[in-house]
């Protein structure tokens, strides 16, 4: 085949509608490639979802390439060694999982935590890569047909690690005061502490679920760790946003998280949630997922 005709089918397979599973071309260093096309974001409004997910409205984005996992604490030690960079810490010593610049012991596969948004992007720029926005980000996770989770429309608490896979039942806080019950005193902190790393974080390898995978086969978009996104937050944005290939607001207080994590409600699981975070916190939930411009 020449030169020409090939570049050119292969502009039509990046520019074309969404198959039912990612293109089958040569992945980028563990990345996915996500085709141009439109996709359904956000929640109908009336619909039983969070005022911040609504309207739901039709997004055009251009292709884009995005990790097919979470990344490692293997990975971000790379990292570490190789530039100086902080390593991952938590305010709460019990739950810092590295020492010494160094992953403790039997968790190199699983998702680093405790990381900021500053040191996120700082990783994904040393990787050749950044952050996705909130729009590359939901895409990735469920597809164009508006789907609840990366699997489908239906609830299903052994495809994620959430709250409610430790529980063993759909796990839905109604308050802090639930959350506090659960976690301080309750069924998660009897499975934190006797089977959570330092009696303290269950997050699990990347992988591990999957029956749970995104349309484009993506891995743990939604529960282990909630993921940083590019864009600020601001829950009126999805009110005002560009159609075409939205970066987020131009300026903004904390920045935007997707995906839910281990800590997480059944709510939280959605792939229409939005949550947020301040930019230097450091939470044991959340992690990172780069991606880059497919040209």
């Amino acid at each position: 085949m020449s030169r020409p005709i090939a570049l050119a089918l292969l502009f039509g397979l990046l520019t074309i509608g969404q198959p039912p599973l990612a293109l089958s071309l040569p992945a980028s260093d563990g990345m996915t490639l996500i085709p141009a096309g439109e996709f359904l974001m956000g929640n109908p409004a009336g619909s039983d979802g969070l005022p911040d997910e609504q309207p739901q409205r039709l997004i055009s984005l251009s292709p884009f390439w995005i990790d097919r996992y979470e990344v490692t604490n293997e990975a971000y030690a790379r990292f570490v060694l190789a530039t100086g960079h902080r390593a991952p810490e938590n305010a709460n010593p019990a739950s810092t999982l590295w020492e010494n610049n160094r992953p403790i012991s039997g968790i190199d596969t699983h998702p680093v935590v405790n990381v900021s948004w500053d040191d996120a992007v700082a990783y994904c720029s040393w990787t050749g890569k950044r952050l996705p926005t909130e729009a590359e980000w939901e895409k990735a996770a469920r597809g164009t047909d508006g789907r609840l989770y990366p699997w489908g429309n239906d609830w299903d608490l052994t495809k994620a690690n959430s709250a409610s896979y430790w529980a063993g039942r759909t796990i839905d806080f109604q308050s802090g005061a639930d959350w506090e019950s659960f976690w301080m005193k309750g069924e998660g902190a009897q499975s934190a502490k006797t089977k959570g790393l330092k009696g303290e974080v269950l997050t699990l390898p990347v992988g591990s679920f999957p029956e749970g995978i995104s349309p484009y086969g993506l891995h743990d978009m939604a529960g282990n760790v909630t993921e940083w996104v590019q864009d600020w937050y601001n829950p009126n944005y999805h009110k005002e946003a560009p159609l075409s290939a939205p970066q987020g607001p131009p300026r903004g207080a904390i920045k935007g998280m997707r995906g839910g994590s281990w800590l997480k409600p059944v709510i939280s699981l959605r792939m229409n949630d939005r949550d947020w975070g301040l930019m230097d916190s450091r939470p044991s939930g959340t992690g990172i997922r780069c991606a880059k411009d497919a040209f």
